[in-house]
């Protein structure tokens, strides 16, 4: 069983990470997939972008794989860490696309905490995943 666990480095993610880990030990890959968002103005409209803000950017994206992979590296799975930017794609149609791509046959997401009405919601992300996805979803709550 080849499983994709949506990471973002997030505590929830974290949670889908660890759950993919226990969940099946037999799994003959776990693949853990980081999409970094677009980075625009609230215009929407394409701006300069500093050099120190995408520098930053590219930091705080190489922290977040370096986690994935310092987790999925303790264990004895055989893993791959990947990261794709979304260009102007939705996050999770990226996610589900990579997993069709990668012939996965899961996928394991986590979801933030919610407080008031919005507890009884999904993220937008995992409903998004939920809502097109072709393989059985796993949303592990927080």
């Amino acid at each position: 069983m080849k499983i994709l666990v949506a990471y973002d480095g997030s505590d929830g993610s974290q949670k889908a990470l660890s759950f993919s880990l226990n969940f099946n030990k037999s799994a003959d890959k776990i693949i853990a997939l980081y999409v970094s968002r677009d980075i625009i103005s609230e215009s929407g409209r394409l701006t300069y972008i500093p050099d120190t803000i995408l520098e930053r950017k590219d930091s705080e994206d190489e922290a977040i794989l370096s986690r994935a992979k310092s987790i999925l590296a303790a264990s004895n799975v055989d893993f791959e860490v990947i990261k794709k930017n979304s260009d102007g794609v939705d996050v999770s149609k990226v996610i589900v696309d990579t997993a069709k791509e990668l012939q996965c046959d899961m996928i394991v997401t986590g979801t933030r905490k919610l407080r008031g009405l919005s507890k009884y919601l999904l993220g937008s992300v995992s409903a998004g995943i939920l809502a097109i996805s072709n393989v059985p979803v796993i949303v592990v709550p927080p």
